[in-house]
């Protein structure tokens, strides 16, 4: 573990209806990586009807974060571009707030950062519910006919990028609302970036369900998100 480089992190994590863990997993990663990083928070909070934002308030006054809220939902892959569009640091993670990883995984990343432009996480075991696993195995399956990402997880919302990458990929206007990092690390491979993949000890959610994937939604964004892919493919330079 590099504990003496001076190079700066940033943790970009997008929020939304995430009061009962937030503070939990803000506080671990804070605990975790303090002395071993010169890191600060990204914090994207997108429309909550919780809690959520009264809890950052006060957590920012505690904790290293760039607060950025909100008044109602913008979907998850425009809040985390926002993010994105105030990132400074040599380097940027974008992770999920929901502690269904291990802040000491963050180790695996930004020991391997030199490896490649992108260092991407992949579940193992991943515990998710199995119309999920099978949805996205799928997507993946018609993902890899379009882009040759060597990849074994292209969805996982556990990456971390040099400023390169970042900065080329701040202002695209994204065509997959719910597939953020399937449409990032497709644009991110037009671009000639380079990938590395490290395995990620994946945890069940200790708090609500996703608020993205439930079982009925999954035709409509199977559908937005095959359009998107096509556009991307087909019709983006960028």
């Amino acid at each position: 573990m590099n504990n003496n480089s001076n190079e700066s992190l940033q943790i970009l994590m997008p929020v939304h209806n995430e009061g009962k863990s937030l503070e939990e997993t803000i506080l671990k990663i804070y605990e975790v990586i303090k002395t071993k990083i010169n890191f600060s928070f990204i914090i994207c909070e997108d429309g909550s009807t919780d809690d959520t934002v009264e809890i950052l308030n006060k957590l920012k006054l505690k904790y290293p974060i760039i607060l950025l809220t909100h008044p109602f939902k913008k979907g998850y892959s425009n809040a985390v571009i926002d993010g994105i569009k105030h990132a400074t640091a040599d380097y940027l993670m974008v992770m999920d707030s929901d502690g269904q990883c291990d802040p000491k995984e963050i180790f695996k990343f930004w020991d391997n950062r030199k490896k490649a432009d992108l260092i991407n996480g992949n579940r193992v075991p991943r515990l998710d519910f199995l119309y999920r696993q099978y949805f996205s195995n799928f997507a993946c399956f018609i993902y890899k006919f379009f882009f040759k990402v060597k990849l074994n997880d292209p969805s996982f919302a556990f990456v971390l990028t040099n400023k390169k990458v970042y900065s080329n990929l701040s202002s695209f206007k994204p065509q997959m609302p719910d597939g953020f990092f399937w449409e990032f690390n497709a644009r991110a491979l037009r671009k000639g970036f380079t990938f590395f993949e490290v395995n990620i000890d994946h945890k069940k959610r200790k708090y609500g369900n996703t608020k993205i994937f439930h079982f009925y939604k999954l035709p409509q964004i199977a559908f937005i998100n095959l359009i998107g892919l096509i556009k991307i493919k087909f019709f983006f330079d960028d």
